[in-house]
């Protein structure tokens, strides 16, 4: 079985974001890349009852190198950030109750506000720009792409959060914090939002990257 370690990776994560409620039925997807591979979910199968010999292996062109399943359906929300981010190597597609709520609002972006949206996410959590409906999966996926940017984290309109990672661990961590994120931004909605300055957002990912856990100070 091809990718067999990357299957039982991305089983565990999507069993844990079922246990977190982070994923409500067959609503949420997970994904990793490997080489010019994307190990992805299937369609409408049960978490609980999902075996390693479901996930579809697709290549970066779309097309299916391996599997019986159909792809999740928001197979090219992967795939184009993907296409557009070579440090992303996994993603997470949830359906977290606050950042859902976010998703709904009339704002472009949840401001940088606390020291783990600048380290993790890189800075704000951008909004697209408009509702894509269900069955025009090709959409959603080039506005969710042109959306991010250098960010690890975006809000699919009246929709629901994309959280990217170096790996699935980190990308499962921003899934965490984008909803923690999402629920201070609920509750400090009605009052003035002091953001972390951009100079800091930039040296504090820097430092996140590079220097994190190499420091002796």
């Amino acid at each position: 079985m091809l990718y067999t370690e990357a299957r039982q990776e991305i089983l565990n994560i999507c069993r844990q974001m079922v246990e977190e409620k982070f994923f409500l039925g067959t609503w949420g997807n997970v994904s990793v890349r490997i080489g010019e591979h994307i190990v992805l979910t299937p369609s409408k199968v049960e978490y609980d009852a999902m075996g390693l010999e479901d996930f579809v292996v697709l290549n970066l062109d779309g097309t299916i190198a391996c599997g019986n399943r159909v792809p999740t359906s928001e197979k090219e929300v992967h795939r184009q950030i993907y296409l557009e981010r070579e440090d992303v190597k996994a993603i997470i597609h949830a359906h977290t109750a606050k950042a859902m709520a976010v998703s709904a609002l009339p704002v472009n972006a949840v401001p940088c506000m606390v020291e783990e949206m600048s380290q993790l996410l890189g800075g704000k959590i951008p909004l697209t720009r408009q509702y894509v409906c269900a069955e025009n999966h090709f959409e959603l996926g080039r506005m969710a792409a042109e959306c991010i940017g250098d960010k690890n984290g975006v809000i699919l309109r009246n929709h629901g959060p994309v959280a990217c990672g170096r790996d699935l661990k980190e990308a499962a961590l921003c899934v965490e914090v984008i909803e923690k994120a999402c629920s201070i931004y609920l509750a400090a909605n009605n009052r003035l939002i002091k953001e972390i300055p951009a100079k800091f957002v930039e040296s504090e990912r820097y430092r996140f990257l590079n220097k994190y856990g190499h420091e002796n100070t």
